[in-house]
């Protein structure tokens, strides 16, 4: 944890924070897909630090931080780039928030999700329209 002193005392910042902040940078990269949930459980979730720090852990000594974040691609992108933005926006959200070095962002690529709702999109404009003509 970051232990910096001020004239009134020190400021710690947990691990959840630094968890957090990764979470949301990386939710922000084009390629990161992010868990579809049901209504309810979005909501619930949206309320939710359980929501960014899903897939991450994280560990700090003292003022460095190395970061292991464990992610899906869309399908269509690039898993080289997609994980290299990830790494840059990451490490680019903690340093400017917290103050602490980001040592390695290392980026597990588990899966590869194609987005059924753009498929469903697709057959839509597929099928053919009847119109009649009055």
């Amino acid at each position: 944890m970051d232990n910096e002193k001020f004239e009134f005392g020190q400021v710690k910042i947990s691990d959840d924070v630094v968890i957090i902040i990764a979470g949301i940078a990386a939710s922000q990269v084009k390629g990161v897909s992010t868990a579809r949930t049901g209504v309810a459980e979005g909501i619930t979730n949206l309320f939710s630090k359980n929501n960014y720090a899903k897939g991450i852990k994280v560990e700090i000594n003292e003022d460095t931080v190395v970061l292991d974040i464990f992610i899906n691609v869309e399908y269509g992108y690039r898993i080289n780039q997609v994980a290299k933005e990830v790494q840059l926006a990451i490490k680019k959200e903690i340093e400017t928030m917290t103050d602490l070095q980001v040592a390695a962002v290392n980026v597990h690529v588990l899966n590869i999700v194609q987005d059924k709702e753009k498929d469903k999109d697709k057959d839509k404009e597929k099928e053919p329209v009847d119109i009649a003509l009055e």
